[in-house]
């Protein structure tokens, strides 16, 4: 059996790690980008998911990105350190991957943080072309969704702007900084803030207008749940915004479901799989 545990180095020399499993002769690979501070194995819809693919025809490649855990001090990355936009080159890497193996279509997919990148990788992506499918797990918006999560928002900013100004980028603000959940450095937490306009590429669901997701023209599907989501306006305004800009985008919402498909992962393997059937992204 080949070692499923595989790792790549990205062009900045970062080493990233990712489940790979691979269907027998499959030329279809289902590539996951994790949200915030997660990591390829963490959900565990990533599992079901994937005993579900292999017996379509669809490989697995579960992956960390910079953002991987709170803090690394080996490699100095995690989710308390990452610049958004570097998530191109962490996906160009995966991709790189997966072209390598022989893939011949890619289902691009995120989860929460990871739906804002994978996103924003089909608007400014080197192998966005590449790409067969896009799917959003759990949408979310992260600089809507941030000052409504944290206390004294925009004194944070100003004490971050304040320690960039002297130099200081790399120091921590308090342990609550970001969603009330983990540190981030000064820059960092700039970087994932309103006054960072690379988020106008990715889900600005609060500005109630995605123009770049609109002209994605692969077929897309976001699923979430109804409870602890992080959409800044309502779960069904943003579902009924994916589908207003992008014609391409289908939506479904499950039912008494999390932010992480917890004891709905089968519902949520379902209804993906049906999506890949509609859109011939199964071998069998």
């Amino acid at each position: 059996m080949s070692y499923p545990i595989v790792q790549i180095k990205t062009s900045d020399n970062l080493w990233l790690h990712a489940l790979h499993l691979r269907a027998p002769n499959s030329k279809i690979v289902f590539l996951n980008i994790h949200g915030t501070a997660s990591n390829f194995y963490e959900e565990y819809f990533i599992e079901v998911l994937t005993e579900k693919l292999a017996k379509r025809g669809i490989s697995m490649l579960s992956t960390n990105n910079r953002g991987v855990g709170v803090y690394d001090a080996w490699q100095g990355n995690g989710a308390a350190v990452e610049k958004f936009s570097d998530c191109l080159i962490d996906i160009d890497s995966w991709i790189e991957f997966t072209l390598e193996q022989g893939y011949e279509q890619i289902i691009l997919s995120g989860h929460s943080l990871g739906t804002e990148k994978v996103t924003y990788y089909m608007i400014h992506g080197k192998y966005a072309g590449k790409i067969s499918a896009l799917v959003l797990l759990a949408p979310a918006t992260s600089p809507g969704s941030e000052p409504l999560l944290v206390q004294d928002y925009e004194k944070k900013l100003e004490n971050a702007r304040i320690l960039i100004k002297e130099g200081k980028g790399k120091v921590f603000l308090d342990r609550n900084a970001y969603g009330g959940i983990m540190p981030k450095s000064a820059e960092s937490y700039i970087d994932f803030s309103d006054l960072n306009p690379e988020f106008d590429d990715a889900l600005p669901f609060h500005k109630r207008r995605l123009p770049s997701f609109g002209k994605i023209e692969i077929p897309i599907f976001a699923v979430i749940g109804d409870q602890e989501e992080y959409t800044a306006i309502s779960i069904i305004e943003a579902l009924d915004l994916i589908k207003k800009e992008n014609s391409n985008a289908r939506v479904v919402q499950i039912s008494n479901c999390d932010h992480d498909f917890q004891e709905n992962e089968e519902k949520l393997s379902e209804i993906l799989i049906q999506f890949f059937n509609e859109n011939n992204l199964c071998s069998c």
